[in-house]
């Protein structure tokens, strides 16, 4: 079996088991575009139907948290996308944390090509908008401090799940650069982040996220969603906590967290 195979079954039974990989693991895979094959391999251990992608690092704070200089995707699954309010069981020894995104449903796909996708086109794939939670941790022993973009890529993006909150049509019609999302963990005032936070504008990552998947033969297909990134850094959390992302006028997710 390749060092590749190896990785990405250590990685798929983590995933499964609540376990953790040490680091030499990663031991042979030492390039991005490697660790996007993990990926891949992982995928096709699980099995699951993709649900689309979500994009990491798309902010400053994430990056210094994640020892990464530049975004980084991975593909999210069916089974691991739920509605808000959500109870959502997680393993303990993953470092549990969560991130307030925006996330954006495709009506039209977009399949990989030569010359770039241009904003306005990407706009007009997108179907509808809606707030998000998204839950991170790690497979990696010692958690999500400092694994570096290759483990990080290889691990999924430290994805966990999704919980989407309520649809919103008139998106074209909002600032999202300027809108403000709060955080609150037990009833508590957490965090405050805004939109542009995300490489400007959420609505930017879309066109990163278009332009970066065509040119690994990657596509956006119809239905697929797209999580955006954090917009009020990365928080950790705690068996039994109870967390809202307010959107504002946009609206709440609610997710509930158990360790197991």
């Amino acid at each position: 079996m390749g060092t590749i195979e190896t990785l990405a079954n250590k990685l798929g039974q983590a995933r499964l088991s609540g376990g953790t990989v040490p680091q030499n693991a990663l031991e042979g895979i030492d390039t991005i575009e490697t660790a996007y094959k993990v990926q891949r391999a992982v995928e096709g251990i699980h099995g699951m139907p993709r649900a689309g992608w979500k994009i990491g690092a798309t902010s400053e704070i994430a990056q210094e948290a994640l020892n990464t200089k530049e975004p980084v995707s991975a593909p999210m699954f069916v089974p691991t996308c739920y509605t808000s309010p959500y109870h959502l069981t997680v393993h303990k020894g993953q470092g549990v944390s969560v991130e307030s995104e925006f996330g954006f449903r495709f009506k039209s796909d977009l399949p990989p090509r030569d010359n770039l996708y241009e904003l306005d086109e990407v706009l007009d794939a997108v179907d509808i908008m809606f707030p998000v939670i998204e839950v991170v941790g790690s497979r990696w022993e010692g958690g999500l401090g400092n694994v570096g973009p290759v483990r990080l890529v290889a691990d999924m993006v430290s994805h966990i799940g999704l919980i989407t909150g309520p649809d919103v049509t008139n998106w074209r019609e909002i600032d999202l650069p300027g809108h403000i999302v709060t955080l609150y963990q037990n009833g508590e005032e957490i965090v405050e982040g805004k939109g542009a936070n995300t490489m400007g504008s959420p609505l930017l990552v879309l066109e990163w996220t278009a332009n970066h998947l065509s040119a690994r033969g990657e596509s956006i297909v119809a239905g697929e969603i797209i999580s955006t990134g954090t917009c009020t850094g990365i928080t950790p959390v705690n068996s039994g906590d109870e967390l809202i992302a307010d959107f504002g006028n946009i609206g709440k997710v609610k997710l509930q967290i158990t360790e197991e």
